[in-house]
């Protein structure tokens, strides 16, 4: 017989737009229908669901992040040292390390499903200066529309980054970096750089579309210079999983960066900014290190 699982359920009532309160009564149903053993905590400030999973985290054999990509982030700076493995219920603004792990946003039925289901897979986290991430972390561009993206809380869903990311291209100046990695030294103005864990960036965007979670490695998009013409003209490449194909685009892929400016840049960490008051800061991959449970199954990127 199939372990029966204990779930600490951390609920961030704002994440999607508040729409997390109104899917808990039936989050709450589904799981006595099941007959899970769980409990709902509740965040009520940033970096709540950190503390919570540290106070909670052992008395459980699951974590469930049920909010959006921040959360999930919050969720997995607790776990370092709890061994637990994380679950989610996606009900955030982007869903993109759940769209990564093939898990819907738009069901919550199969999104508990699948975490009943426990097909857990031990992925690769990124950390930079002691914060880990397990999707992405941005910068430049990307970096800049993730903040106007957090201040237009009125707007519901992916056109919030439409928004943002609209905002930001008629804004947006390209900004001096050095970057470094392996025997690659990147070092010019530059306008986006992606180091991708996941496959999914702003609402579905697929900045480095053949990244894997557990092969120790980041994939990396670096784009120095594009024009505004161009954007548009490719800007569908960015979704579809072609952006490999941009003649703009770089990709690399490596463990570990070392990225230095004298001008502070735009950073975001899992859809989060990232604030840092160094000139220089190192990012690196922890391979294999946090269980996930997904829907593995469904990922098909590299059937043949």
């Amino acid at each position: 017989m199939a372990k029966k699982h204990k779930y600490l359920l951390i609920v961030n009532p704002e994440a999607g737009s508040r729409n997390t309160m109104k899917a808990l009564p039936e989050i709450d149903h589904i799981l006595r229908r099941e007959k899970v053993d769980f409990e709902f905590h509740f965040t009520d400030q940033r970096g709540h669901a950190t503390q919570l999973v540290q106070e909670y985290g052992d008395e459980f054999d699951v974590a469930v992040s049920v909010g959006g990509d921040g959360t999930i982030n919050e969720v997995i700076n607790g776990l370092p040292d709890l061994n637990k493995a994380l679950g989610m219920i996606p009900i955030g603004t982007g869903n993109d390390f759940a769209r990564s792990c093939s898990i819907p946003h738009d069901s919550l039925e199969d999104a508990i499903k699948i975490i009943l289901n426990h097909d857990v897979k031990m992925v690769d986290v990124g950390e930079v200066n002691g914060r880990r991430f397990i999707n992405v972390m941005g910068m430049g561009f990307e970096g800049r529309a993730n903040e106007i993206g957090t201040k237009l809380d009125f707007i519901n869903g992916a056109p919030r980054y439409l928004a943002a990311i609209a905002y930001t291209f008629f804004t947006y100046r390209r900004m001096p970096v050095k970057i470094s990695f392996d025997d690659v030294v990147l070092e010019n103005d530059f306008f986006l750089l992606s180091i991708g864990n996941g496959w999914n960036v702003g609402g579905g965007l697929q900045l480095t579309p053949k990244s894997i979670l557990d092969d120790g490695l980041f994939d990396i998009c670096y784009i120095e210079a594009i024009s505004r013409p161009r954007i548009i003209a490719v800007f569908n490449r960015l979704y579809d999983g072609t952006a490999e194909t941009i003649r703009e685009a770089n990709h690399y892929r490596t463990n570990k960066l070392t990225i230095e400016s004298k001008e502070r840049f735009w950073i975001h960490i899992d859809g989060e900014k990232f604030a840092h008051d160094q000139d220089k800061i190192v990012v690196k991959i922890i391979p294999a290190c946090q269980p996930v449970i997904g829907n593995w199954s469904a990922d098909t990127r590299f059937d043949t």
